[in-house]
């Protein structure tokens, strides 16, 4: 009785097996033309994604453009020093192998400084990605000068090796949400556009190439800034950032600068353009550099090794440009500033203690025997004035001047001017005047003449207590521009 129902089911059974069998069959079947099907679309991804990465490599050199700068001069300074101090500077060279043993080391000379040569070169480019932009700046320069830097401006000149640069001073992201749609807020982000302000560009025959005025802030920097388009002619800019200073080489007049080893960067400003004696441009702003290192260039064998964080120092100002100033072909500008600095107790030593071997008390290469050299963040409030204007009495032809002058105190946040003498950073005043020809398209000449008397110590320096200088620099330059 139970083998009934098996035979009966053994029939269906082998025709369930071979039902199964021809599933399997159709499985193996599809699996392979899957795989064939995959097969050829990897050969065809392999094919055609180079193309598609060219397409999109060539559609983004489409938005890039390229523009070089090319800046040829020669330039010729003489230097006259009296003295430093009320009894002039003690330190005296003690070398017997020097012509110049047993002299002043740094007042009571005078020295013509060889005729140098400089050349510069930027890259710049921009790109336009809808509501992203980048920009960006290769830089390159060479001067002869460095066998003589002037900014030991002793008898017994120690100098560092000449040679090139080759840097990146910019490269930036600005972020405009809904640019197209009327956006008002940017974001920019990475090295910042915080060098060549507002009115120095005016002597350089451009375009202002940072947001802030130079004699407030005029530095190297990476960090974010945030750009608020309040009015169709009024901005407010907030920086949050780093400052640094390039590679010395890049300046052969390095007296008064520092070398920025570590600062932060906090600063609010604002501008507004509108119409008053012509097309003017009101600026303002303040600025923070918080525990601010550096270190001035005093020759190869000072460095970040006997620099400190002194604290903190403000500078703020305000500055007035007007263009077409009464409807002609002439600029005028006024700007001020002044900055308050504010000490930790923290100092900065590079006084010689050590006569004969030269060195400071920490046994590292020295600077002077006078207190100047040595001391706490300064101690009082600095300012400065900047007024200029230029006038084109032919399209062609431009004519300028310019006066600076800054306090005892006075410190500048100007370690990254492009201006390579860096006369905003002076204690004392400084005259410049200049012709530029714009002989041929994008391609000027530009003769000009700055004489800086120094009347204080220090300039540039954030440190030491600054004494009374008589000196004074003359510089005659010659320049050949190409800019496209």
């Amino acid at each position: 009785m139970k083998r009934i129902p098996l035979l009966i089911l053994f029939p269906f059974l082998l025709l369930s097996s071979d039902d199964i069998s021809e599933k399997i069959k159709n499985l193996e079947k599809e699996i392979s033309q899957l795989k064939a099907q995959v097969k050829m679309q990897q050969e065809d991804v392999d094919e055609h994604f180079p193309i598609i990465e060219k397409n999109e490599k060539h559609s983004i050199l489409d938005k890039l453009s390229l523009s070089p700068e090319i800046l040829l001069s020669l330039q010729k300074m003489d230097y006259n020093s009296g003295l430093i101090g009320n009894n002039g500077d003690q330190t005296l060279i003690h070398d017997p192998y020097s012509p110049y043993n047993g002299l002043p080391r740094r007042d009571r000379y005078s020295k013509n400084f060889d005729a140098s040569g400089y050349v510069r070169m930027r890259l710049n480019m921009q790109g336009n990605f809808d509501d992203v932009k980048f920009h960006g700046r290769l830089l390159y320069a060479n001067s002869s000068q460095s066998n003589e830097r002037l900014c030991i401006l002793s008898r017994d000149i120690k100098s560092a090796p000449g040679g090139s640069a080759f840097d990146v001073d910019r490269a930036y992201i600005d972020y405009t949400p809904n640019r197209y749609d009327g956006g008002r807020f940017t974001l920019s982000f990475g090295i910042l556009p915080t060098t060549g302000g507002t009115p120095m560009h005016y002597a350089q025959n451009k375009q202002r190439s940072s947001m802030f005025p130079a004699l407030v802030f005029d530095m190297n920097t990476y960090g974010l800034i945030a750009t608020q388009n309040l009015y169709d002619t009024m901005f407010i800019r907030a920086i949050v950032a780093k400052a640094y200073t390039l590679s010395e080489k890049f300046y052969p007049y390095q007296c008064n600068r520092e070398n920025i080893d570590n600062a932060n960067v906090y600063g609010i400003y604002s501008d507004v353009s509108f119409k008053f004696l012509g097309n003017s441009l009101l600026s303002f702003g303040v600025n923070l550099l918080d525990h601010l290192k550096a270190h001035p260039y005093l020759g190869p064998d000072i460095d970040a090794s006997y620099a400190h964080d002194l604290g903190s120092m403000t500078t703020y100002g305000i500055g007035l440009d007007i263009n077409n100033f009464l409807d002609t072909s002439s600029v005028i500008f006024v700007h001020t500033a002044a900055s308050s600095p504010n000490s930790n107790g923290a100092r900065d030593d590079y006084k010689i203690v050590n006569i004969t071997e030269g060195t400071t008390d920490h046994n590292y290469t020295g600077f002077t025997e006078e207190d100047y050299a040595s001391g706490t963040m300064l101690g009082k409030m600095g300012y400065s004035f900047y007024i200029g204007g230029k006038y084109n009495p032919i399209p062609t032809l431009a004519i300028g001047a310019e006066y600076n002058y800054g306090s005892k105190y006075w410190f500048a946040a100007t370690q990254g001017a492009e201006d390579i003498f860096n006369k905003l950073a002076l204690r004392g005043q400084a005259i410049e005047v200049y012709s530029i020809w714009n002989f041929y398209k994008q391609l000027n000449a530009k003769a000009g003449f700055l004489t800086m008397k120094e009347k204080y110590t220090g300039s540039g320096w954030h440190f030491g207590e600054p004494q009374k200088k008589d000196a004074r620099q003359n510089i005659y330059y010659l320049n050949l521009e190409a800019r496209f």
